[in-house]
C-alpha cells in the first residue's frame, strides 16, 4: 500500500471533495494530523478545509475515518454500514450526529476505504481514565452531571420512535433471520462462531445458548445505535448533546437493547471496576424511567437484554484478547480468553462457576482499561 503522506492527503482529498461536494469551489485541504492508528475501530485524522459555497467563503474541520487494517475486535464491523447510518440520520435532522460529508469504499484514494464527517466540538465521558475519577464530569455539580446524562439518554431513546422501514432498511440482515431480535441473535451466533474458532469458551457458549433459548416473544423491531455509552456522546460544556458518534454497531432489534448496553457500561465503569459512581448520575431505576419517558415505551425483559449485552461484550473481549495476542502484548497461553470481567458477569447472572481473575487478567487489561493488581 502506498505511504499516506500529507501531500497525498491534500491532493487526493481535494479531488475527492470536488466530486462529492460540487457546490464547493476553490477547495483547499490542510491536514492537521496524519499520525494514524488510534483505537480498535478505525484510523482517524483531521483536515482543515477552506472552500467557497453559494453563501461565500467557508472553513471547517473534517474528520477522516479509515477502515482499520489490524485484527478485527468487533466481528463484521462495517465502515459502509456506519456511513449509511450517519447519512440517514443526518438527512433526518432530528438526532444529533456529526454533519455527513461522504464515503469512499475503494482503497484507491487513501489506501483504505474511508468516510468523512464534520468535526463536532465537545467532550465525551472517557473510559480511560475512568470518567468517574477524572475529567470534566468530576468538575461538574451533581445536578449538572444528572442533566448531562439525562440529555444523552433522551437523545438515544428517541431512536425508538423511528420506523426502521423509513430509510433504514439497509440495517436488515436477512441471512441472520427475521428483522428484530431473531436477526440480532443470529448475528451474535455468527460472531460467536467466528470468534470461537473451535476453542472451548464454556461461559460464552452457555450464554449464547441461553440467549437463543429465551428470546421474548413480544420483542419489537427498532433502529439501534448499537454502542450507546457516555464515551460515544459529544457533550457541550453545559452538558447538552452535540452529537452521538460511532455507529458501526447499528442494527435492528428491540429498543431495550440500547438501554441495556448503556446500563451495562454504567455498571461496568462503576461498581464492577470497584469505583464509586459520581454523585448525581442517574441510578439504574432513574435511567430506565428517563428512557421510558423519552422513548414512549415500557422497558421490558431487561434481565434478558442485560445478558445479551453482556454476551456481546464478552465477544468483544474475545476479539480484544486475540488482538493483544496478535500484537505480542500477551502470550496465547494467557487465561483471559475465558477469565475476564465479562465472563465473570455472565457466570454470576447464569449461575455458572465463577472464573478467577489473576495476573493474566491484569496483563490483558493493562493496554485496555487498567485494573488494580490484587494478586501481588
Amino acid at each position: 500500500m502506498e505511504l499516506l503522506t500529507p501531500d497525498r492527503i491534500t491532493v487526493q482529498l481535494q479531488d475527492w471533495l470536488a466530486g462529492e461536494k460540487p457546490e464547493w469551489r476553490d477547495i483547499r485541504v490542510r491536514p492537521l494530523d496524519v499520525t494514524l492508528g488510534a483505537g480498535f475501530s478505525a484510523d482517524i485524522f483531521f483536515v482543515d478545509v477552506d472552500y467557497v459555497d453559494p453563501a461565500g467563503p467557508q472553513s471547517q474541520t473534517l474528520v477522516v475515518r479509515r477502515q482499520p487494517m489490524d485484527l478485527e475486535v468487533v466481528f463484521g464491523s462495517s465502515l459502509a454500514l456506519q456511513g449509511k447510518m450517519m447519512a440517514a440520520l443526518d438527512a433526518r435532522g432530528d438526532l444529533p450526529v456529526p454533519p455527513w460529508i461522504g464515503m469512499h469504499l475503494d482503497p484507491d484514494i487513501l489506501g483504505l476505504p474511508f468516510l468523512v464527517m464534520g468535526k463536532v466540538d465537545g467532550e465525551c465521558a472517557k473510559q480511560k481514565p475512568n470518567y468517574n475519577l477524572e475529567g470534566w464530569l468530576v468538575e461538574m455539580s451533581p445536578a449538572q452531571r444528572r442533566q448531562s446524562f439525562t440529555n444523552a439518554i433522551n437523545a438515544f431513546a428517541s431512536l425508538a420512535k423511528i420506523d426502521w422501514r423509513d430509510g433504514f432498511e439497509f440495517l436488515a440482515q436477512p441471512e441472520n433471520g427475521q428483522p428484530g431480535l431473531d436477526q440480532y441473535v443470529g448475528a451474535l451466533e455468527a460472531w460467536h462462531k467466528a470468534a470461537g474458532r473451535g476453542r472451548a469458551m464454556p461461559i460464552v457458549d452457555a450464554a449464547m445458548a441461553y440467549v437463543r433459548a429465551n428470546m421474548p416473544a413480544d420483542a419489537g423491531v427498532n433502529v439501534l445505535w448499537g454502542d450507546p455509552t457516555p464515551s460515544n456522546v459529544m457533550f457541550s460544556a453545559d452538558g447538552q448533546v452535540n452529537a452521538l458518534i460511532d455507529w458501526e454497531l447499528a442494527a435492528l432489534g428491540p429498543a431495550e437493547l440500547d438501554l441495556a448496553w448503556w446500563l451495562y457500561f454504567d455498571d461496568l465503569f462503576g461498581r464492577r471496576f470497584g469505583i464509586t459512581r459520581l454523585e448525581g448520575l442517574p441510578t439504574k431505576d432513574e435511567t430506565i424511567a428517563i428512557w421510558e419517558a423519552a422513548s414512549g415505551q415500557k422497558a421490558g425483559h431487561l434481565d434478558y437484554y442485560d445478558i445479551v449485552a453482556a454476551l456481546r461484550m464478552a465477544l468483544v473481549a474475545v476479539g480484544a484478547f486475540d488482538r493483544q495476542v496478535g500484537i505480542g502484548n500477551i502470550p496465547a497461553t494467557n487465561k483471559s480468553l475465558n477469565d475476564n470481567f465479562m465472563t465473570l458477569y455472565l457466570a454470576e447472572k447464569l449461575g455458572l462457576p465463577i472464573p478467577e481473575l489473576g495476573p493474566d487478567f491484569v496483563a490483558f487489561m493493562k493496554n485496555l482499561t487498567p485494573v488494580e493488581d490484587k494478586t501481588a
